[in-house]
């Protein structure tokens, strides 16, 4: 027992996480708040969303948001997605199964079980801590869809994700700014320099 407590802490000495926080602006205003944090393991990469939002319209509108993405040799293995709001709370899986994904996917006024029979090797939440190539195929963790990276101009990328645009913006290869189309208002996740 002792023997697999010391292997325990000896591989969580091979884990390093980095961290990047942003503020969820909706028309000049702050609304929310969001954290971004990879860790890096022997064995791959986990990545994990985390976001709070509160503003009125028409009546008061709050949503909690978390996301864990696990990916192993460079592969997509397991994405979960949880969203807790005022419209109802729903969950959606997405895991590797041999040669295919099995897609469980729920959030508000949607759902979607349609299988993705190919290995992907990238998702949104990756975005956050590193700058895409155009053509990158990527799964939507929160959908379980598939997107293309499109670079519409240096630094500058492009996802539709369900039929929303989402545009990422990086200097330096640091990502900066996001902003997300959304049927109720467009809003934007902009870096915090902590």
């Amino acid at each position: 027992m002792s023997f697999l407590l010391l292997m325990g802490s000896s591989m969580n000495c091979f884990s390093q996480t980095k961290t990047n926080t942003y503020d969820i602006v909706l028309a000049g205003f702050t609304i929310g708040s969001m954290q971004a944090d990879k860790t890096t393991l022997p064995t791959g990469e986990d990545y994990q969303i985390h976001s709070k939002v509160e503003f009125w319209f028409f009546g008061k509108i709050h949503v909690e948001f978390l996301q864990n993405v696990k990916f192993q040799d460079g592969q997509l293995i397991k994405a979960t997605t949880k969203s807790d709001s005022n419209r109802g709370n729903f969950v959606t899986t997405i895991d590797w199964n041999k040669d295919h994904y099995d897609i469980d996917a729920n959030s508000y006024k949607f759902h979607n079980e349609d299988p993705i029979n190919q290995a992907v090797f990238g998702t949104p939440a990756k975005l956050y801590f590193q700058e895409p190539k155009d053509g990158d195929i990527l799964i939507s963790e929160n959908f379980g869809m598939l997107t293309t990276v499109r670079e519409v101009d240096k630094g500058v990328y492009e996802i539709d994700v369900n039929g929303n645009m989402n545009r990422f913006q990086y200097e330096n290869g640091i990502l900066q700014k996001v902003i997300l189309e959304n049927n109720i208002k467009n809003y934007s996740i902009q870096r915090r320099d902590d």
